[in-house]
């Protein structure tokens, strides 16, 4: 399905996940085909929950180029960018909690200033993705203006 103005990302990545959940919980990582989502994967990111990430903070697995283009650092460096963002100080941190404490979609909307000093506004769809009652990997997507 191709995504029009009128149908905003979040909404084709929940409707993409609650289609592939059917009536579990929730869908498993694997499940997750990129070329499903190509109209808005550039604004979609991955991150994968474990022991250790949850000590270390969030890592991203996956950052679309378009969201580390909104984070401000060049997309032929996006190892740089990756570590920035999964950092304890990164703006959907809090979020990414909720997100593993109800084990249900969040809708977050908010700023921040990236690194090119910009203050970029974001909508981002946060889904739990996970095997029977465990959450796994957390699939998202933002989109972004500077402001």
């Amino acid at each position: 399905m191709q995504v029009t103005e009128s149908h905003r990302y979040h909404e084709h990545l929940q409707n993409y996940w609650d289609e592939l959940k059917g009536n579990r919980k929730f869908p498993s990582e694997n499940e997750i085909n990129p070329d499903d989502l190509a109209d808005i994967w550039s604004a979609c990111f991955l991150i994968s929950i474990d022991d250790v990430t949850r000590r270390l903070g969030y890592r991203y697995s996956y950052l679309g180029e378009s969201l580390i283009e909104a984070y401000g650092d060049d997309i032929s460096n996006p190892e740089i960018t990756m570590r920035l963002v999964s950092s304890s100080g990164a703006p959907m941190i809090h979020k990414f909690d909720e997100v593993l404490a109800t084990q249900a979609p969040v809708i977050d909307e908010s700023e921040f200033v990236n690194l090119k000093r910009l203050n970029i506004r974001y909508r981002t769809c946060l889904l739990p993705l996970g095997i029977g009652n465990e959450v796994t990997h957390i699939i998202g997507c933002m989109r972004w203006k500077v402001y």
